[in-house]
């Protein structure tokens, strides 16, 4: 089994600022901006009540509007759009980072962690604002358990009808080795009777990567110290021995600055299922 740390939703390269943590827990990933995606942040359902396209609008300072289009991906939530009964998450990959991916060998049993860089926010007269000082954070907010994955073709729309809408089914020859994966039924790989995809709803000391006490930079993650690699292969994108540093209870890693896909062989670090469980325990997705 691989376990995939897949970077993913605004950030100041994308977006131009980070996702909110709104009254002071709950997570609101949002969408990367997408001309060529047949999804609009104004037809995305409310977050907590609040509009999408609304918290878009406000915390990019009108950078980006109700009529942007957003690439929804991964796409977790059931209830984000209007959606068949057959529905299931998914999550597309191309280019380069699909490349990382396939010489991995993703595919089906293998769980991908979506994370991405988060920020308190608070409403102020009615507005979105970012609250001063609150750090950025790299915070885990979903998964999907990989059942399937596939080529992104014209066909594939037809053949799996519930798909279509996906921003990597709009304009399949836009991407460049340009894969699908699908959910499976069920989180079966580390043994808890869970959805195979879906998103975490609360911020919890267990989904945040970036180490806070001190916090020294959202890409200070502080991990288990289990994540060393001594001799075994390390997470993929940090082979130097430079970026890990031994705290005693912990391992700090200064994770990359690019890079979207990081793979973690678990059959080499046997202690990752126990960790992946505690993460769905804590936040009740069991």
């Amino acid at each position: 089994m691989k376990l995939i740390l897949s970077r993913k939703g605004f950030d100041s390269a994308n977006g131009g600022c980070p996702s909110p943590i709104l009254d002071g827990r709950l997570l609101c990933p949002l969408p990367i901006p997408d001309a060529g995606a047949p999804t609009t942040y104004a037809e995305i359902s409310p977050f907590n009540g609040s509009p999408i396209a609304r918290i878009v609008e406000d915390l990019t300072r009108d950078r980006f509007r109700r009529g942007n289009r957003a690439h929804l991906d991964p796409d977790l939530r059931r209830d984000a759009i209007a959606r068949s009964a057959r529905w299931r998450p998914i999550f597309g990959q191309a280019g380069a980072a699909q490349g990382h991916l396939a010489r991995h060998g993703i595919g089906r049993g293998d769980l991908f962690l979506f994370f991405g860089c988060f920020r308190r926010a608070e409403q102020i007269e009615g507005a979105f604002r970012f609250v001063r000082g609150a750090p950025n954070l790299h915070v885990i907010f979903g998964w999907l358990q990989v059942g399937r994955v596939i080529r992104a073709t014209d066909s594939v729309a037809a053949e799996i009808p519930w798909a279509d809408g996906h921003p990597h089914l709009a304009a399949p020859d836009r991407y460049k080795n340009n894969t699908l994966y699908f959910a499976s039924d069920r989180l079966s790989c580390i043994g808890i009777d869970a959805s195979g995809g879906g998103t975490f709803d609360r911020l919890g000391p267990k989904l945040a990567l970036s180490q806070t006490d001190p916090y020294i930079g959202c890409s200070a993650w502080r991990l288990p110290r289990w994540f060393d690699p001594g001799e075994r292969p390390p997470l993929s994108y940090h082979l130097k021995a430079s970026r890990w540093t031994d705290c005693e209870t912990s391992i700090r890693l200064q994770s990359v600055g690019r890079g979207q896909e990081f793979v973690l062989d678990v059959d080499q670090y046997p202690e990752a299922r126990a960790w992946l469980r505690s993460i769905f325990r804590a936040a009740n997705r069991y």
